[in-house]
């Protein structure tokens, strides 16, 4: 059990790293790196719905993934 909060608070801090970065390169109008960052994030929401996880637990809650859209 204590393996798969590992991952969780892996998948949290690359979740929050990524959209710290989607935010820094909005910012710098940098739209390569946004449509990278941007990616990575809709995965991470659409898998989580599709698996009925609440975005809360993949570090999601309260991010709207489509204002990093260029």
């Amino acid at each position: 059990m204590s393996e798969q909060i590992d991952y969780q608070i892996l998948l949290q801090e690359v979740v929050k790293t990524a959209v710290e970065a989607a935010r820094r390169a909005k910012h710098k109008g940098d739209q390569g790196v946004l449509y990278a960052y941007y990616d990575i994030i809709d995965v991470v929401k659409t898998q989580a719905e599709v698996m009925d996880v609440p975005l809360s637990e993949v570090g999601l809650d309260g991010v709207d993934v489509d204002t990093f859209l260029p």
